[in-house]
């Protein structure tokens, strides 16, 4: 086939792959990707990288295949070749002044009336190993209010989308279905306060209004109601009231419904009677294009090697790995020039920044809130069933975590001794082999001392 005519039918490819993938993902993947030959059935696309030739492989081979068959017939098989990019490590200093460590971060407004951030979009969404069932459910959801799904409840730890995808949800259902459908976003924290502030100043019946005669309600951080009774009374009825006429809810939390503590088992039941699905931490690729996607969005114009580097060096969330993009495109855009081991002194001078010891006091704060057990019942000689085991939690976490000596810990716990911190440390280590559970609520409250 002639180059011109392959290229004006690569252009409707792209044009037909745009209405199936949102824009943001395909710029990234397919900005520096050409076809150069089909012959024989196979069309040889040029790609710039082994990453890219990976993805597009491992993610888009199927749909590109079935999608260009409408413009190539005869196609059978699409090969990668790799093309050395002549793009370099060092960008002109006239290119990086654009850079402005503000600058670039475009304010929203949110929605009075929705509560949303019209920013979080399925379009910005960068989908991956991790997410790619929640965010299948979250589509499932827009498509049918009320009906398949609901309630989702979708968990996971800081910093890995829970937050984007639910607003997400909420505006592509306002795109979707415009004026007909009434939205409401909220906190948990918001939720619980605008009840109180309804209690306060006896107007409960405009709180349930406000909560109640919607088509969709999304609540994030459901973990906050442990031990807030007259907050979880309130959900439970405002569940059922909405359940009822059909009406879509969406919840989010940073653990499952079963390890949520001081949480009543009717309102437990409805978190689980519907989908619930974990959002775990990125890999490489989908670091990576989450990495290309916030650069472009900000007009950085850092090179891909050095976004390379930024997705094998910061691992743990999404927050996190936008934190040190902006710290590294504020360093670079004050000097003239630089090479790979001088941005590598800075991803290690950001992690170090954020990776300072642990505080005992900051562990036990996050132990009693997970417990939601007073942190004196936690240091004190007492014997009630329900402290044991997150005390012998604390003990294992201020080992593990925060690298503190038995004897430390000892004296802390008022004067244990070192046998009894031992066998606290040694039970708990061995129990997270064999008990699920267990292991969860470690990884979480690792997570959570650790951000």
């Amino acid at each position: 086939m002639e180059n011109n005519l392959l290229k004006e039918n690569w252009l409707r490819i792209l044009e037909n792959l745009e209405k199936q993938i949102p824009k943001a993902i395909l710029k990234t993947w397919f900005t520096n990707v050409e076809p150069f030959q089909f012959f024989n059935g196979v069309l040889k696309i040029a790609v710039p990288n082994k990453l890219v030739k990976n993805w597009l492989e491992n993610k888009f081979n199927i749909l590109l295949i079935k999608t260009a068959k409408e413009f190539l017939p005869d196609l059978k098989k699409i090969d990668y070749i790799i093309e050395v990019n002549k793009s370099q490590f060092y960008y002109k200093k006239s290119i990086f002044k654009k850079i402005s460590y503000q600058q670039h971060l475009t304010i929203f407004e949110t929605n009075p009336s929705t509560n949303l951030n019209p920013r979080y979009r399925f379009e910005n969404f960068v989908i991956g190993s991790n997410n790619e069932l929640a965010f299948a459910a979250a589509q499932g959801v827009v498509n049918n209010l009320g009906e398949k799904i609901n309630p989702l409840f979708i968990y996971g730890g800081v910093g890995l989308g829970k937050t984007h995808l639910l607003q997400a949800i909420g505006n592509e259902v306002i795109k979707k279905y415009g004026l007909s459908k009434k939205v409401r976003y909220a906190t948990t924290e918001q939720f619980t306060n605008d009840l109180i502030n309804s209690l306060k100043n006896q107007n409960i019946d405009e709180f349930r209004q406000k909560f109640r005669e919607i088509d969709v309600l999304i609540l994030d951080d459901v973990h906050f109601l442990s031990g807030k009774n007259k907050s979880q009374e309130e959900l439970f009825h405002t569940f059922n009231e909405l359940y009822n006429l059909k009406k879509q809810i969406i919840f989010s939390s940073d653990r499952p419904p079963r390890l949520i503590p001081d949480i009543e088992e009717r309102l437990q039941s409805r978190f689980e009677g519907g989908l619930i699905i974990d959002i775990t931490p990125p890999d490489y690729e989908t670091r990576l294009a989450i990495l290309k996607i916030k650069n472009q969005e900000k007009s950085y114009f850092l090179s891909d090697q050095i976004l390379e580097l930024l997705a094998q060096k910061i691992t743990k969330n999404i927050r996190e790995l936008e934190g040190c993009l902006n710290y590294i495109a504020f360093k670079l855009s004050r000097l003239n020039n630089y090479d790979e081991s001088k941005v590598l002194n800075l991803i290690n001078e950001y992690l170090k920044q954020n990776l300072r010891r642990v505080s005992y006091k900051k562990i036990l704060k996050i132990i009693s809130e997970f417990y939601n057990i007073k942190e004196d019942d936690l240091i004190k000689k007492i014997r009630k069933k329900e402290v044991i085991k997150p005390r012998q939690i604390l003990i294992y976490l201020l080992r593990e975590v925060g690298k503190f000596s038995y004897s430390f810990i000892g004296d802390l716990l008022n004067k244990r001794d070192h046998t009894t911190i031992l066998y606290s440390y040694e039970k708990i280590e061995k129990e997270i082999k064999n008990n699920l559970d267990l292991y969860q609520e470690i990884e979480i409250l690792k997570e959570k001392i650790l951000n």
